[in-house]
């Protein structure tokens, strides 16, 4: 009986090696794909950028999506680099910018750091010209969905152009789960697309048979994309900046532009809500409305698609009704 015994626990202690065995291999297979040495580091400029890229990333062991700045920042106006920054690129191998001059550094990234695989999301796409700086481009197009798909692609193939370099042997289903991520999101982003040019048709074929003004003013140059669209006429637009506030004289400069051009839309920043926008409708009776140019947030990547639906929303609650 003992010899049975023991014979059995000798058994138990075989499987029981054996099944630690399996699991300390999967988790060194595990550890060694995804070691600081094997992973590919991938920074974006900001939040925008960063949640695009998340969705095209989404559930890929082996890539740590970082951004250069926190989700709070905003826009990247004058925006300087820091040493952390600079500690945070000096250890990528890429770095993913929406362009268009958004970034205006980049040529100090560029210089410093000469092997980083840097992916310009503004390949190929024609942006308007910016109202308020002169001579330069509008770069906000990710709050125009169509043009946010065809970012959505530039990330796609700039992605898989560099891990088609890399001697990783898992390249090939990297980049399989990089096309569906991204085929997921467009998807999403399509449907969002369409309903988004169904509401601004519907704007446009207001505007055309003089139910509504076409006149509107905006407070961030962002919103010029979707007024293009709509068949609006941005009458004037105006950045709101924090360190440099609007002077008494500015304030009533746009107060008889305003009642001058009989406009009655006026557009704002989510984070300018309930500043000098509440004095210009008091004393104009322009409607303003807060556009939520999706550059902050809890980095959820469902944050972009939650920004355009509540645009949407905000679209429709000021143009029902109008005509």
């Amino acid at each position: 009986m003992k010899k049975k015994l023991i014979i059995l626990i000798c058994l138990m202690f075989v499987v029981a090696a054996a099944v630690f065995a399996v699991i300390a291999f999967n988790n060194k297979n595990k550890t060694e794909y995804e070691t600081e040495e094997n992973s590919i580091r991938v920074v974006t400029s900001f939040y925008p950028v960063y949640i695009l890229t998340l969705n095209l990333t989404d559930r890929i062991p082996g890539i740590k999506v970082d951004s250069l700045t926190d989700f709070r920042s905003g826009c990247l106006h004058d925006y300087q680099l820091t040493t952390d920054d600079m500690r945070l690129l000096s250890d990528a191998d890429v770095f993913i910018i929406n362009g268009g001059g958004m970034e205006e550094y980049i040529n100090d990234v560029i210089s410093g750091y000469p092997n980083l695989t840097i992916i310009d999301l503004s390949k190929g796409i024609t942006m308007l010209e910016s109202m308020e700086h002169e001579g330069e481009k509008n770069p906000h197009v990710w709050l125009d969905p169509e043009l946010y798909l065809l970012q959505i692609e530039n990330a796609r193939q700039g992605l898989e152009d560099y891990i088609n370099t890399t001697t990783d042997k898992n390249k090939a289903s990297v980049t399989e789960m990089i096309n569906t991520n991204a085929g997921i999101y467009k998807e999403k982003v399509g449907e969002i697309a369409e309903e988004m040019e169904r509401i601004l048709n519907t704007v446009r074929n207001m505007a055309e048979n003089n139910n509504i003004s076409n006149k509107v003013g905006i407070f961030h140059e962002s919103f010029a994309y979707l007024a293009g669209k709509a068949g609006l006429n941005v009458a004037f637009e105006l950045e709101i900046d924090d360190d440099t506030p609007l002077s008494a004289g500015d304030i009533a400069e746009i107060i008889d532009m305003i009642k001058r051009e009989n406009i009655r839309y006026l557009f704002a920043e989510r984070q300018h809500e309930g500043t000098i926008t509440d004095r210009i409708k008091e004393e104009t009776g322009a409607e303003v409305y807060i556009i939520d140019t999706a550059v902050t947030g809890d980095a959820n990547k469902d944050s972009y698609l939650r920004s355009m639906k509540d645009n949407i929303e905000t679209l429709e609650k000021a143009f029902e009704g109008s005509d």
